[in-house]
C-alpha cells in the first residue's frame, strides 16, 4: 500500500489486515514517524505481519529498490493498492510550477512506476489485483483543483492502459474514484454557502469517510 500514512491508506490497510493480508506499508521519508504509528496500529488491532518502507516513489531507481525489498520480505506481491496524490487547492492563476510538478509527480508518475514494477512481478507468475485509487474530480474538474484533476485524470486513464496491457498475463487493474470526503475536502477553502450547496447535491446528504473505500478495496 503506498501512501499508507493517510486516511485512505490506514483504513484500508485495517481492512485488508482483518481478511488475513500480510502487508508492506509505504510512505515517503517526511512520514515516517506516522508510518510507524500505522504499522503499530494495524500489528496490535489485527496481529498481522506488517513491514514498512520509505522511499520517493517519484523515482524510477526507488521505485525498484522498493519493489526488490518487498519480494525479498515476502516472496511474492498479491495486491498493489495506490493511494499517493500531490493534491492543490487554491486560486489557479497562484499554482507555481513546482505546486503542478509536484501535484503530477505524486499523483500520476508515482502510480506509473509503481504498476509498472508491480505489475511485471505479477505479470512473471501470472496472477495480482493492481487497485489505484483516484477521484472524481478526474471527471468533474472543480474549480482550483486544477492540478490535482489532471493528475486524477491521468490515473484513470493510465489505469484502463495499464489494464489492457496487464490482463493477457492474469493481472487485474482497476481505479476506484473517491468523492468529497470530510477528512480531506473540510478545509480547502470551500465558503460555507458553497459546501452547504455541495452537500445538498450529494445523494445521502453527507460527505464520504475513509471507511467508505474499504469495502470496495476489498471486493476489489
Amino acid at each position: 500500500i503506498t501512501g499508507a500514512a493517510q486516511g485512505f491508506g490506514l483504513a484500508i490497510a485495517l481492512g485488508y489486515a482483518r481478511e488475513g493480508a500480510e502487508l508492506y506499508l509505504h510512505e515517503f521519508a517526511e512520514n515516517a514517524a506516522r508510518l510507524e504509528d500505522v504499522a503499530q496500529q494495524v500489528r496490535d488491532e489485527t496481529g498481522r505481519r506488517v513491514e514498512t518502507g520509505l522511499a520517493d516513489i517519484t523515482d524510477g531507481a526507488a521505485v525498484a529498490a522498493m519493489t526488490r525489498d518487498v519480494m525479498e520480505r515476502f516472496g511474492r506481491i498479491d495486491i498493489l493498492l495506490n493511494t499517493t496524490s500531490g493534491g492543490w487547492h487554491g486560486r489557479i492563476f497562484e499554482c507555481s510550477e513546482a505546486e503542478w510538478d509536484k501535484a503530477i509527480d505524486r499523483g500520476l508518475k508515482a502510480y506509473f512506476l509503481t504498476c509498472q514494477a508491480v505489475g511485471k512481478e505479477m505479470a512473471r507468475v501470472g496472477h495480482g489485483k493492481i487497485i489505484n485509487i483516484t477521484s472524481i474530480v478526474g471527471k468533474l474538474g472543480p474549480g482550483g483543483a486544477i492540478p490535482w484533476a489532471a493528475a486524477r485524470g491521468g490515473v484513470d486513464s493510465m489505469t484502463a492502459g495499464f489494464a489492457q496491457a496487464l490482463g493477457e498475463y492474469g493481472v487485474h487493474c482497476v481505479a476506484l474514484a473517491r468523492g468529497a470526503t470530510s477528512q480531506r475536502d473540510l478545509n480547502h477553502g470551500y465558503k460555507q454557502k458553497d459546501m452547504e450547496e455541495r452537500l445538498r447535491k450529494l445523494p445521502f446528504g453527507r460527505l464520504g469517510t475513509v471507511e467508505d473505500l474499504v469495502g470496495p478495496a476489498i471486493f476489489l
